[in-house]
């Protein structure tokens, strides 16, 4: 089984590199435009997100860490980690030691490409402003973030997630099929540690005529 290697300015896992600048900014279907700065890291600059409701197929698991070949200065000073559903800050160090201890886990949040593709097109506000965007536009479709040890056991195993917004912020539930009688609710306010954006493949070239998106494709970190 794959383990996620973390490092102070990007996270890799199965072959895949994962941003983290700006990344407490960045929900499931955070849309917005990639900045490249000659000095800083790379990161998407969130401007709108897709309303969560549109968003199918969302896939939760939780993800082995390699805390040997990880670095100690991976987070910054301060993380969110969900605790008893909600977000609760934690020193980064302290995070980390918590993680390597396992009473913290790190769970992957992914929406498969062509889902995302379906929610953009749905959502006319979204679609216009990633076409206003230009050839910088991105969609943020997968996640990490930081879960308390035994919690993040209904939050494995591939199982399906339900997104919505409450109290003006993004729930994230598990039906209560899984591993609980009862459905289990997070608040995802602040809590992205890391992240995958789609670059977006159109319908046609002219922003004029642009109506739909046809492909979503993986963009990755680099430095």
């Amino acid at each position: 089984m794959p383990k996620i290697v973390l490092t102070k300015n990007h996270f890799h896992f199965n072959g895949v590199n994962y941003y983290t600048g700006g990344a407490e900014e960045v929900v499931c279907g955070s849309i917005g435009e990639k900045m490249t700065p000659v000095f800083g890291v790379n990161r998407l600059s969130v401007k709108d997100a897709i309303p969560p409701g549109y968003i199918q197929g969302v896939k939760s698991t939780v993800v082995e860490f390699d805390e040997n070949n990880s670095s100690r200065n991976a987070f910054g000073a301060t993380v969110a980690a969900i605790v008893k559903g909600v977000p609760v800050k934690v020193a980064g160090d302290i995070a980390f030691s918590k993680l390597t201890q396992r009473e913290f886990k790190l769970v992957k949040f992914s929406v498969p490409n062509e889902q995302m593709k379906k929610a953009a097109n749905a959502s006319p506000a979204a679609l216009q402003n990633l076409i206003r965007y230009g050839n910088d536009a991105r969609i943020a479709h997968q996640i990490f973030f930081l879960m308390e040890g035994k919690e993040s056991t209904h939050f494995d195993n591939d199982v399906s997630v339900s997104l919505s917004v409450g109290k003006g912020v993004i729930e994230a539930t598990v039906n209560g099929s899984h591993t609980s009688s009862q459905d289990i609710t997070i608040t995802m306010a602040n809590v992205t540690l890391a992240y995958l954006l789609a670059k977006i493949d159109w319908d046609a070239r002219q922003d004029k005529n642009k109506t739909a998106i046809t492909d979503l494709d993986d963009d990755p970190w680099g430095p």
